[in-house]
């Protein structure tokens, strides 16, 4: 087989079969990507102390009590042939590579270790483990907190929906010393946008498919761009390093898909009386300390993640990808051969994590909307919080069957969109309740309806697009109060005449952003949300994750002005927004000087990359990093710049991907990730695509392997062992 590498270094795989496609796959991502496929694998297996020391036990401990190595092992005998070869030929790749004699990444030698072979259940790992995360786990244990500490009706105001039938005594004092646990795991949910039109409003008559997915900026990033044909298929994407096919965002000669986080509820806790019997064992090694023992609890509803039997009781995690076999991998290779839109969505039948918002277009012109994943069916008491496991009425009865998830086939007006809003499908399912504000997809639609003759660019500007649907409401929450100096009063009426633009160079918008965080960081005290406040659950939750769920509710609580009927201290709105208003030009002061002209967005708003190395293990803070760079936007802007609260409005959840793809013709497709294709900080191709990427423009999407031979950078023979 033979990769060719473009001008972005990016791998063109070309091979005689799938198997040896794959191989060819694992083969250039263990080029580009071996240190994060190294780290991805041993955080998925408990094995992260072993290369950065104490600091990684409580990560380590939990993700052995998951289990997730153990049931990616069990996946892999499950799957079927294809399946399994894929997942055989693409660690033949990665072993190939460390057998090649190239120079391994330079992480290695900081950590004074020396790669083991990768097998193939190892990919199904990784895969989890980039998943596991993003389920409802953080915000029903937060709920559970918040129900014992505020009742229902502080529950409902949170989070809206029936929280009558939460449980509003969840477990407390009980599991203190475990809890703690949860300060050291992987933030929760992601997010994204992804939009088609039809041929009814391009330029071409052909569909038009973009997107972007929005995680935590890792370094390298969590997407590797790269592109694999053989005498089956001719794909191009994006995939997650360690894991073959393009499971997300990707075409073929026929098809584009792409996914938005579905947002979900395939994860339930369930609160277990526990004795002894059922343990086991595992020991953590640890560097430079004592090894450490890890209880290992299985109940009939899942691993116990959290508490155990010292305690005697304890909560149980049942989620879909860890409670039977999950064949989604069965799924990958017959996406790459799908020849219609159809066949694309029919793929998805065995899919089951992450549950996700397809959208797929074919060059026929069909253009069609499919949630896909498996969603449990249960008692409404689930949704909320952590429940009782010996109440039988609140056990899983089945999956909601594919043909009833929400679908669309060629909507009438030409358009499909998800920005991880609640799906718009009449008589749809229940699929979770802790969906995305509506913000973000009413803007693409709007940008949307007003095209008539759509083309690529077209698609690449929506990317760009800044604007806020739901700053007015905190704008708003400024109404009627009085301020004590003059200089806040300008500023104040700067604000009410700011545009609602998230720019860079925006003064209005570094006002809003600072203000809202503050709002955040005081109505959370005033409503009883601080840790101080929530009891066991809510004290060892991460600091940054309970405040992002405070953030994340704040607009809902302003729109109805809600009030508890017994605060734990005197709430008024007002009062609030003028301390939290204070606070956010002492911050602005604080952090950008005393003149308000220089207080633009961008300058507090870079981006913030972590290696995971250098965060980790002191030697390795030398790690070369790419440059900070000012970003526009928010969470609740199409160009996603997410800030994580009380860490100095930082952005830190972004765009990790932007894609358009053109059905007429493929080559004027186009895409930009952070960075760039490669993790190591010496390769050219490290960090060649940041400035595109920030500036929001696509790159283009070679495809043709006529214009890929014309633009190779370099060609390299590759033989199978045993061919």
């Amino acid at each position: 087989m033979e990769i060719l590498r473009d001008e972005l270094g990016i791998a063109h795989v070309r091979a005689g079969s799938a198997s040896d496609a794959f191989f060819g796959q694992g083969f250039a991502c263990a080029a580009d990507r071996l240190w994060q496929m190294e780290h991805d694998r041993r955080r998925a297996a408990g094995r992260w102390a072993e290369v950065v020391g104490a600091i990684a036990v409580g990560r380590d401990a939990f993700l052995r009590r998951m289990g997730i190595a153990r049931w990616a092992q069990r996946d892999l005998e499950s799957l079927g042939a294809e399946a399994r070869d894929m997942l055989e030929a693409y660690a033949a790749g990665v072993n190939a590579f460390l057998a090649s004699g190239a120079p391994l990444p330079a992480e290695y030698a900081i950590a004074g270790l020396a790669p083991e072979p990768w097998q193939p259940w190892q990919s199904l790992a990784v895969y989890k483990l980039r998943h596991a995360f993003m389920g409802p786990l953080y915000r029903k244990l937060w709920r559970g907190a918040v129900a014992r500490s505020g009742g229902a009706e502080l529950l409902a105001a949170l989070f809206g929906g029936p929280a009558e039938d939460a449980q509003v005594d969840p477990p407390g004092a009980e599991l203190d010393a475990s809890v703690a646990a949860l300060a050291a795991l992987p933030s929760g949910d992601g997010a994204s946008n992804h939009w088609a039109v039809s041929g009814s409003r391009t330029a071409s008559g052909k569909p038009l498919v973009a997107g972007d997915p929005h995680r935590t900026l890792e370094l390298p990033n969590v997407y590797w761009q790269n592109h694999v044909a053989c005498d089956r298929f001719d794909a191009i994407g994006l995939s997650f390093a360690g894991v073959p096919g393009f499971p997300h965002f990707g075409h073929n000669a026929r098809v584009a898909w792409s996914i938005t986080h579905g947002m979900a509820d395939d994860q339930d806790l369930f609160v277990e009386r526990l004795s002894g019997s059922g343990t086991r064992h595992e020991t953590v090694s640890v560097r430079d300390a004592p090894a450490v023992d890890v209880e290992v609890v299985e109940t009939a509803r899942g691993p116990i993640v959290l508490g155990g039997p010292a305690q005697g009781t304890g909560i149980a995690l049942r989620w879909t990808s860890l409670a039977d076999p999950d064949p989604t991998f069965d799924c990958f290779l017959p996406m790459l051969l799908a020849s219609s839109a159809a066949e694309l969505e029919e793929a998805q039948r065995s899919w089951v994590t992450p549950c996700n918002n397809l959208i797929c277009a074919d060059v026929a012109g069909s253009i069609r909307y499919r949630f896909r994943g498996r969603v449990p069916v249960r008692a409404a008491a689930n949704r909320w919080t952590p429940v009782p496991g010996a109440d039988d009425s609140l056990a899983w009865r089945g999956f909601v069957p594919f043909e009833a998830m929400p679908s669309v086939a060629d909507p009438p007006d030409g358009i499909l969109v998800s920005a991880n809003d609640r799906p718009a499908v009449a008589g749809a399912p229940y699929v979770g309740v802790d969906f995305s504000h509506p913000a973000r997809a009413r803007r693409i639609r709007a940008r949307l309806e007003s095209l008539r003759t759509a083309t690529a660019a077209d698609m690449a500007a929506i990317h760009a697009d800044d604007v806020s649907l739901v700053a007015p409401l905190f704008v708003r929450a400024l109404e009627g109060v009085t301020l004590d100096s003059s200089r806040a009063r300008d500023a104040l009426a700067e604000l009410r005449a700011w545009d609602h633009r998230m720019a860079r160079d925006s003064r209005g918008a570094a006002l809003y952003m600072a203000f809202r965080e503050q709002l955040t960081l005081v109505a959370g005290e005033a409503l009883g949300l601080s840790g101080a406040g929530l009891g066991a659950l809510g004290d060892a939750a991460p600091a940054p994750e309970r405040l992002a769920l405070v953030w994340s509710a704040l607009p809902a609580l302003l729109a109805a002005r809600f009030v508890p009927r017994t605060p734990p201290a005197p709430f008024d709105w007002k009062s609030l927004a003028a301390d939290a208003f204070a606070r956010a030009l002492a911050f602005l002061e604080s952090r950008l000087g005393p003149k308000p002209a220089g207080w633009t967005w961008g300058r507090v708003h870079r981006t913030f990359a972590w290696h995971p190395l250098a965060v980790d293990l002191e030697p390795a803070r030398r790690v070369p990093l790419p440059p900070s760079v000012p970003m526009g936007g928010d969470g609740d802007t199409v160009l996603c710049g997410a800030t994580v609260p009380g860490f100095g409005l930082r952005a830190t959840t972004l765009s990790v991907a932007r894609y358009a793809f053109d059905l007429a013709d493929w080559e004027r497709s186009g895409w930009a990730v952070p960075h760039g294709v490669s993790g190591d900080p010496a390769s050219p191709h490290f960090a060649d695509q940041l400035l595109a990427w920030a500036e929001v423009r696509l790159l283009p999407m070679r495809y043709a392997w006529s214009g890929i031979e014309g633009a190779a950078a370099s060609r390299q023979r590759v033989t199978r062992p045993g061919t």
